[in-house]
């Protein structure tokens, strides 16, 4: 028996096909009749990396409205909480991409023409873009970047309205600067992660001879580990915290636990992806996933959410001047059907740590409550792997007990 996508013989809420299939049919019937496209873009922007040194760069437009309503197309901390998965899927992939081919080592191609800036303007910009044809029904969806819609070569494109550059964002596209110190700097000043990174992955940050085009994906964790090695180095100066502290958070079906442990600072990342789930919809036990932050703070495995979720992490430890070891553990429930882009577990953790906490006596008290709260045997039984782990693992301060 085949599903045709009504009787939900597969017991999800939501049909995996029509959510991604609904707003791309009507995008695709208004393009088709002419060509010429005006809307604005959110901003709203994706750089690939197929086809080097020649890569493509999406310039997203939203379907009309007010500006108001345009920038929410492309405005992650403003889905937080308020919107779900299907409106954030709808919303997304009823935006119109126009492609652009662009040399990656040549970013002052895309400012010539103002692109780049409508794609870091504070507000969304007016465009006006030509499809060289109509564009193929085909969506695509990634586990670091946000969705996005139907696609199409551009003839040509015309930015009619004046982009609005943040003052900062604008000093450092003429300094001469490394990317990472630029990504720092912007972020002490207290601009937006998601506008830091179109600015790296558009080309303008670093040194002014090195820039090129920065594949979205690699720029949004490279944003994340510049910013999170920053706000280590303050968090190892401060004090441990006292008690056992668990955070809980939940959002788009994704379910994350927080556990604050005191001693030295490290972290580790367990993943739980249950069958029918969009990474694991073919599988009939949970899979496993684990990563873990070195005493150095590299990653191991690389891990583009752990890197997401680490930023929150930080954030909060510095936020309350205190040292901890870290245990995150992440589940991703069936009804997660299409990935959305790691943006949720920043602003997920990010929520959590803002609520208030379980406080635990000790460790014994603390598995209690992660135990009776996790939904699986498998959760239960990659927690206590990696809480045995962190708990061997000592700092020679520690063994030798310095205070």
């Amino acid at each position: 028996m085949v599903c045709k996508g009504t009787k939900k013989l597969c017991g999800l809420e939501e049909c995996p096909i029509l959510l991604r299939t609904k707003s791309m049919f009507r995008i695709f019937y208004s393009v088709t009749r002419k060509p010429e496209v005006f809307g604005m873009t959110p901003p709203s922007s994706v750089v690939g990396e197929k086809g080097y040194p020649n890569v493509p760069v999406l310039y997203n437009i939203a379907p009309g409205g007010s500006e108001e309503k345009a920038s929410l197309y492309d405005d992650p901390k403003a889905w937080q909480g308020r919107l779900g998965l299907k409106e954030i899927v709808e919303m997304r992939t009823s935006l119109l991409g126009g492609i652009l081919k662009v040399p990656a080592t040549d970013p002052w191609k895309l400012y010539e023409g103002e692109v780049s800036l409508a794609l870091v303007s504070t507000k969304p910009v007016d465009s006006e873009v030509l499809l060289k044809r109509p564009p193929t029904l085909e969506l695509t969806f990634d586990d670091i970047v946000r969705p996005s819609g139907l696609v199409s070569p551009l003839e040509k494109i015309r930015i009619s309205s004046s982009p609005k550059i943040d003052r900062d964002i604008e000093k450092f596209i003429w300094e001469d600067l490394l990317a990472r110190d630029a990504v720092v700097e912007l972020y002490s000043r207290g601009k937006d992660v998601y506008l830091i990174e179109r600015a790296l992955s558009l080309g303008l940050l670093g040194l002014r001879k090195n820039r090129k085009l920065v594949p979205t994906r690699w720029a949004i964790t490279a944003v994340d580990d510049a910013i999170s090695n920053y706000l280590r180095k303050e968090v190892l100066r401060y004090e441990d915290i006292s008690t056992i502290e668990i955070y809980r958070g939940e959002y788009l079906y994704n379910r994350f636990f927080v556990m604050l442990v005191p001693g030295t600072y490290e972290g580790y990342w367990v993943e739980v992806w249950y069958p029918r789930s969009i990474w694991a919809s073919n599988s009939v036990e949970p899979e496993i996933g684990v990563a873990r932050e070195k005493v150095s703070g590299e990653i191991v495995p690389p891990d583009g959410g752990f890197s997401a979720a680490r930023l929150a992490v930080l954030e909060h430890l510095r936020r309350i001047k205190r040292r901890a070891k870290y245990i995150i553990v992440r589940e991703v429930l069936p009804e997660y059907v299409v990935p959305v882009g790691n943006w949720h577990i920043r602003e997920t953790v990010r929520t959590a740590l803002l609520s208030k906490p379980f406080f635990a006596r000790d460790y014994r008290e603390a598995s209690d409550f992660m135990e009776s709260n996790l939904s699986s045997k498998a959760a239960i039984e990659a927690y206590r792997k990696v809480m045995r782990e962190a708990l061997s693992q000592r700092s020679l301060h520690e063994f030798f007990d310095i205070r």
